[in-house]
């Protein structure tokens, strides 16, 4: 499974490691706690940097 994240700083990709660990919601954040425990979970496959603060207020109503 892959997992798509935002940031102001542009979009991250990350491959689940353990797709077991999702199945518990309500404690899903102490999974991420650490980076240590974050790095047992999801790995990062790609990060794709925004080229300027227009491209990044320009995809913002698009992930909205």
């Amino acid at each position: 499974m892959l997992v798509l994240f935002e940031t102001a700083a542009g979009y991250a990709i990350f491959k689940v490691l353990d797709e077991s660990k999702l199945q518990q919601v309500d404690s899903l954040y102490k999974e991420f706690e650490t980076p240590e425990k974050a790095n047992k979970i999801v790995k990062l496959k790609h990060f794709e940097k925004f080229q300027d603060t227009t491209e990044a207020l320009a995809v913002c109503p698009a992930t909205s």
